[in-house]
């Protein structure tokens, strides 16, 4: 089971009627019930989680009727409906001797962890396995927390042993047979043992966050034999191992999370597959062989597998039951299969039972029939798309029951999009937005700043706002409700502006978002006509809005096979999508297929495209044509279809087919049908156009002018637009090179949409900042950070972000915890240029004390280093003050200035003698004085104008003196010289030089300024003793215009 410290929820479903269910006297008296679907135990008085299924024979030892009787021991779930922990304080079992009836006896509570093992505390009554000793007897392998142990991790395992199945229960050991500390040590997660008995041997296994160990047991079930080792070839092994052993191969099934978008495990990593591998030893090498059970309701998933009356089967949890949820599961049963012509034999693919079918409760919603998308696909493995439209809220959700797009580095916008098969019409929308951050910070997850819908408008080809929108709220505490005028479209979407603090954003998460059907003013069920034996009816009804009329998806009750036995009528009753007035009745038709004398009429035949449309007559998606024919007695056809000329294909006594056309560019399918009396349709054609692909853009930065040049290309339909924001800024159309507004560093967002619509997810480049001139204070905000490692939930860019909250969130700080953590980790920063720094300040961050050797723990030390470009090698700062380590307070330290283009904090971390805990940083100043690259001048303005004065050229100079100190300064002219020895501070020089001409044709004018400049910033170490500058010279040119004076 995994430990999350994270929000849950909780949902579920009566999944089956329980009979004779008695509230026990006492917690501890079994008691007996009936029920034949799964979970087990579903009616919400009691949640098991955890399955270990054992197989008691008939006169063993507490089994002394003449059946065998299948345990399935298990934890108990005692967590609240918003508990965001796994509570659990004891094991119980539940009995049967025959899986099919169903009659089960539930013990609630065999076992507590404080009242068995003196060493241990209460709770954390996780998953066990009990097994037939050697000896005969029962042993249960438990994990439980060790009361006064010194390890960072307290979970050990103990052994119990009773002479029952349902205990009495004693210590076999006296202590954990299994920790961090004996039979050796260890650093992992020591839980989940599953054990195997052959004859005088015993195994065990046992891990989990991805670490498996095995070792070997003396007969005595507690003694070792050897050391323990590391478990390999199961691939994506995350926790809850059982071993089991068939023929002569052994399995291992696993809780399996290698999570993506093309696992066959699991698209989201909070979830988990049940997957398995074989050896032929048990001592491996272990060969993974693939997926057994697909992800459950709950996040974790525990299997339990064996043989019992002659059938495998597979135990598991699920959050199925009446107010279950991740913290709150129940145990559920179900056949296993095997295909054994294969070797070794394979399990087949688990079908959990019952199955869940489709909700046909009449309501507005039709977001949970449309097809989702997301601009952030593939979406990050924490979160699951299909949480949008599955219409399951939770209390307290973990991140895969809802859509989100945190990553670290998040975009300035985001967009969710449903696409339904045909027209609907719709007029309200219902989103849960889920944060754990408040809107304008940045960081985290918070609900968006600004939100608006779309629908695709079916006669522009474009995406336009819904009208007259009530409004667009962004509370994270229930649905926020939107209403607008009805309209008529095959797509909705909605976009989100996310919320930021100026410089970086948060990403969005969305529970749950419902699309809300306007009501119709009638809805029409068709006449409906069958053959015999047909059992499927026409998807769709008339409903009419005003004078629009659209064929709206209807799910009609199963048709029985005795039915449509025979020709004759019979009345069906189905649910209309988004119809919330009620269920509607209508009435079918059954006749003979062989009715076709007379029958001269040719069906008619029509191609209705779906999929994701585009602009401009293009999809953006694979597009699914139905051909559909009609014929005039109502039999079924025979429909023929070719895509782009290839081989046809024939589908036969049907009334439709459905040809997938894929592929970007321009495509024709063509169909004809026939009906029973050999009549052809006259052919239909349709032209499909497909461009599925995003445009592809790429920007260069000018290293001179620090512009963006952004380069946009798309393969099929073309580029449409390009568009840019500076930061977060607004979008804005790309016509050319972007400059840069200032001499900051900033970040230009940039994307393109081609011509079918598709828009590609925003990309950026970073502008540097322009570090030619002087540079003070703290210069980290324009250094590029990087570091020695980074954890998932962290940013490195926190370093330099220039904030400093008081209670910062995981995303605001820089950190290193992993199930990895190395004594020594290092941050930097670079820069464009050399700069000279003097002096720096961070402050650390901690979750966990000193000495713990776990989580986030102030360091023992650190150092600050600059990069020597001559030696190309790290030095310590030179002179350096003191290396504080405080938490609460920035740690200064000032040193002999160096000048250098990088700088790096190197960091010990602080451990317990064998493992090291993490270190993390709030932020991270460093302070410079640097004059800059650019020529030191002495300051002056110049004005130059050709004038006439009594119908003579003359030209006319003027010189203010900038500088804080005087000035020598000279004028050069075509028309004569003139020097001014000393111009005082803010005083000007003039002289008006006489052309002795009616004109003067245009030309330069030089002025020099020459004074002393204090720049003692510039010199590489300490100041000479009466340093008083330099003399510097600088020359200004200045062109007048020509002047006639005639």
């Amino acid at each position: 089971m995994k430990t999350f410290v994270s929000r849950v929820a909780a949902a579920g479903l009566l999944a089956g009627a329980l009979v004779g269910l008695p509230a026990p006297a006492y917690a501890a008296d079994p008691y007996t019930f009936t029920n034949t679907t799964n979970p087990i135990l579903g009616d919400g008085s009691y949640y098991s989680a955890d399955p270990a299924p054992l197989v008691v024979p008939a006169g063993a030892p507490g089994n002394p009727g003449d059946k065998d009787e299948l345990y399935i021991y298990t934890g108990h779930d005692e967590a609240g409906p918003s508990t965001n922990d796994f509570i659990m304080n004891e094991w119980g079992a539940f009995r049967t001797t025959d899986v099919q009836a169903g009659q089960w006896t539930h013990h609630p509570s065999l076992m507590r962890p404080e009242q068995v093992f003196a060493w241990a505390t209460a709770g954390r009554a996780y998953a066990g396995q009990v097994v037939r000793g050697v000896d005969g007897r029962y042993y249960w392998y438990v994990p439980i927390n060790e009361r006064e142990s010194p390890a960072s991790d307290k979970f050990a395992i103990g052994v119990a042993v009773s002479d029952s199945p349902t205990g009495p229960w004693t210590d076999h050991a006296g202590g954990p047979v299994i920790s961090q500390r004996v039979p050796a040590t260890n650093t992992i997660h020591n839980i989940d043992p599953t054990i195997l008995v052959e004859g005088q041997r015993v195994f065990v296994w046992w891990g989990s966050f991805g670490n498996l160990r095995m070792l070997e047991f003396q007969a005595d079930m507690k003694t070792p034999v050897g050391t323990q080792r590391t478990v390999t070839g199961l691939t994506g092994f995350f926790e809850a191992a059982w071993i089991f052993k068939r023929g002569a191969t052994y399995y291992m099934a696993y809780a399996g999370n290698n999570a993506g978008p093309t696992s066959q495990c699991t698209p989201a990593n909070y979830h988990a597959c049940i997957a398995y591998a074989t050896a032929a030893a048990p001592e491996g090498p272990w060969t993974y062989r693939g997926t057994i059970l697909r992800p459950v309701s709950s996040t974790t998933s525990h299997p339990g597998i064996l043989p019992f009356n002659g059938q495998w089967y597979i135990a598991y949890h699920t959050a199925d039951a009446v107010g279950g949820g991740h913290f709150r599961r129940s145990v559920a049963i179900d056949k296993v299969e095997w295909d054994d012509t294969l070797t070794p034999p394979r399990i087949k693919l688990v079908t959990p039972t019952p199955a869940k079918g489709r909700d046909l409760t009449p309501r507005p919603n039709i977001a949970q029939e449309a097809r989702a998308t997301v601009s952030n696909e593939p979406v990050p493995t924490q979160y699951w798309i299909k949480a949008l439209n599955d219409e399951i809220v939770r209390s307290n959700p973990l991140p895969p029951d809802m859509w989100g797009t945190w990553t670290g580095s998040n975009p300035p916008q985001q967009w969710a999009q449903y696409t339904w098969d045909q027209p609907m019409r719709v007029s309200g929308s219902q989103i849960e937005f889920w944060n754990d951050q408040p809107q304008g910070t940045g960081v985290g997850v918070a609900a968006p700043a600004r939100w608006r819908i779309q629908y695709w408008n079916l006669d522009s080809g474009q995406w336009v706002d819904v009208p007259n929108a009530s409004g667009y709220p962004t509370g994270t505490q229930g649905f926020q409700n939107t209403t607008f005028d009805p309209v008529t479209t095959t797509q909705v979407r909605a976009t989100f502006d996310a919320s930021t603090n100026g410089s970086t954003y948060s990403a969005v998460a969305v529970e749950e978002w419902k699309v809300l059907a306007a009501q119709p003013d009638a809805v029409t069920p068709p006449a409906m006509t069958v053959e015999v034996g047909e059992r499927e009816l026409p998807g769709t009804v008339a409903a009419t809005f005003g004078g629009q009329t659209l064929q709206v998806p209807v799910f009609w009750d199963p048709v029985t096979e005795e039915q449509v036995a025979a020709p004759g009528t019979f009345t069906v009753r189905g649910t209309v999508l988004g119809y919330a007035a009620g269920r509607v009745s209508a009435e079918v038709r059954v006749i003979s297929p062989g009715d076709t004398e007379g029958d001269v009429t040719a069906p008619v035949l029509t191609l209705t495209p779906s999929g994701s449309a585009g602009s401009a007559g293009w999809y953006r998606s694979a597009v699914r044509v139905r051909a559909a024919g009609v014929d005039d007695r109502g039999g079924r056809l025979r429909i023929e279809s070719t895509v782009d000329g290839g081989q046809p294909v024939v589908a036969t006594d049907v009334r439709y087919t459905d040809v997938t056309v894929t592929g970007d560019g321009q495509h024709a399918v063509t169909a004809t049908a026939t009906d029973r009396a050999g009549n052809v349709s006259v052919p239909a054609s349709l032209a499909v156009r497909i461009d599925a692909t995003a445009p592809a853009s790429t920007a260069a930065v000018d290293g001179t002018t620090r512009a963006v040049t952004v380069t946009s290309t798309d393969a099929t339909s073309g580029v449409a637009r390009i568009e840019y924001a500076i930061d977060t800024g607004a979008w804005t159309a790309y016509t050319g090179p972007v400059a840069a507004p200032d001499a900051n560093r900033h970040t230009v967002s940039f994307r393109a949409t081609d011509t079918a619509g598709n828009s590609e997810t925003a990309r950026s480049a970073t502008i540097p900042a322009d570090l030619s001139g002087p540079l003070t204070g703290n210069i980290g905000p324009i250094g590029t950070p990087t570091a020695s490692y980074t954890a998932g939930w962290n940013s490195v860019t926190a370093l330099n972000d220039g904030a400093d909250p008081a209670s910062p969130s995981q995303a605001q700080i820089w950190g290193t915890w992993s199930g990895s953590r190395p004594e020594s980790q290092w941050v930097q920063y670079d820069w464009s240029r050399p700069v000279r720094i003097t002096g720096t300040e961070l402050k650390f961050w901690r979750d966990s004390n000193q000495g713990t050797g776990d989580g986030v723990a102030e360091p023992d030390s650190w150092v600050l280093q600059y990069w020597d470009e001559a030696a190309s090698a790290w030095r310590d700062v030179p002179g350096a003050s003191p290396y504080g380590t405080s938490t609460t307070a920035f740690n200064t330290v000032t040193f002999t200035p160096v000048t250098t283009p990088r700088v790096r904090a190197t960091i010990q971390a602080n451990g317990n003698g064998t493992t090291n805990s993490a270190v993390a940083i709030t932020e991270w100043r460093v302070f410079a004085a640097d004059p800059g690259t650019q020529p030191v001048v002495v300051p002056v303005t110049v004005t130059v104008q050709a004038r006439c004065v009594a119908g003579k050229a003359y030209v006319a100079v003027h010189a203010r003196n900038d500088h804080d100190a005087p000035v020598k300064i000279i004028f050069e002219t075509a028309y004569g010289d003139r020097t001014f020895a000393s111009v005082a501070p803010g005083a000007n020089a003039y002289q008006s030089f006489a052309t002795r001409t009616a004109s003067v044709a245009a030309g330069p004018v030089t002025v020099r300024a020459t004074g002393t400049v204090d720049d003692r910033e510039r010199l590489p170490g300490p100041i000479p003793t009466g340093f008083m500058g330099w003399e510097v010279t600088t020359v200004h040119t200045e062109e007048h215009a020509g002047v006639a004076c005639a």
